[in-house]
């Protein structure tokens, strides 16, 4: 089965859905791995973003394709990546499937 750029922008709006789950989680006090400065100054700008460029047909090349949160994630922010958490879960998947993306 193709991953559609359909299916990306669905994955996309699911992300942004679940960031604003995650800021409410941690605003009434959850221990999450994701910060409220994380979400609102990467996350969500970075998902609104891919969404401009899948409107205007700007996405770039399949070789570099990636997604810089999830990156973050792995990298910077020491996210634990074997957590049930929601947001960590979408973004690795939709990094994933980023890369499967057919033009």
């Amino acid at each position: 089965m193709d991953y559609t750029i359909e299916d990306f922008k669905r994955d996309i709006e699911e992300v942004l859905v679940a960031c604003q789950e995650e800021i409410q989680a941690i605003q009434s006090g959850e221990k999450r791995d994701a910060t409220v400065w994380q979400i609102e100054e990467y996350i969500i700008p970075e998902m609104e973003d891919l969404l401009e460029k899948i409107k205007t047909g700007s996405l770039p090349e399949k070789k570099s394709r990636y997604i810089s949160a999830a990156q973050q994630i792995m990298k910077n922010w020491s996210w634990d990546i074997r957590s049930d958490e929601k947001l960590t879960d979408l973004i690795g998947w939709l990094d994933t499937n980023y890369h499967r993306l057919e033009p």
